[in-house]
């Protein structure tokens, strides 16, 4: 990708986080809980993470994105600071999924993995990864549910040896899997993740970034999976 350093940005869930890494790996990041305060969190956290590292913005090379699924508002806060940034810098942005970026925290397990993110108004978005060569692999596409309705897909998974070939039963990780922990963790052979897995990681974005292609930062679009929150409450009130 580049001999310059990569900076991650992630706000897809309640956390921001930001990261740097070199060609040496994670260089420092800096992770932020502070509730739906994306628009106030992000451009201080850049600064202070530059200012520590020692690392201007004009030597990083590429920047890599949490495309979500996850909060609207922080996806296109964290979306929109990244292609301001490619442009300003004139370097290549890098999209992931928050579900692969949750997935591939746990690449090194030997592990199933159910990337769970909480989409609010009762559901969660999720996927089915495995481990496999070089990361983790999709095993279903993302998709958007009831906490049930996940619950009844990861007993089919496991029954039907899709957690296969881990064989280790599946990690429910993610703020989805943690808020519905009482309906995911019933399910035999599903085990909910330490608390630190509840968002994804912008080290860990960082570092899943290396491995995929650069795009021009006007081809950068988040993953919604469903309709905006405000055009939902719309339709409600309409309805």
């Amino acid at each position: 990708m580049t001999d310059r350093y990569t900076l991650a940005i992630d706000t897809a869930t309640s956390q921001v986080g930001v990261a740097l890494a070199g060609p040496g790996g994670p260089v420092a990041s800096l992770h932020l809980r502070q509730g739906r305060r994306h628009g106030e969190a992000l451009a201080p956290a850049i600064e202070i993470l530059s200012r520590l590292t020692g690392v201007a913005l004009a030597e990083v090379g590429s920047i890599a994105v949490d495309l979500g699924p996850g909060l609207f508002t922080g996806l296109r806060v964290g979306i929109a600071t990244a292609k301001a940034l490619a442009d300003a810098l004139g370097v290549p942005v890098v999209g992931c999924s928050s579900l692969d970026v949750l997935a591939h925290r746990h690449a090194s397990s030997r592990r199933s993995v159910a990337a769970v993110v909480d989409a609010r108004r009762g559901e969660v978005f999720w996927a089915l990864y495995a481990p496999a060569e070089g990361g983790m692999a999709p095993l279903t596409e993302p998709a958007v549910s009831t906490p049930e309705d996940l619950a009844a897909s990861l007993v089919a998974a496991l029954s039907s040896g899709l957690d296969a070939p881990a064989r280790g039963g599946i990690l429910a990780t993610g703020d989805g899997a943690r808020r519905y922990a009482a309906v995911l963790g019933a399910v035999a052979g599903v085990e909910i993740d330490h608390p630190d897995g509840d968002h994804p990681s912008a080290t860990v974005l960082a570092d899943l970034a290396a491995g995929r292609p650069s795009v021009d930062a006007a081809r950068i679009t988040p993953i919604y999976l469903r309709s905006a929150d405000v055009r939902i409450g719309w339709q409600q009130r309409d309805g």
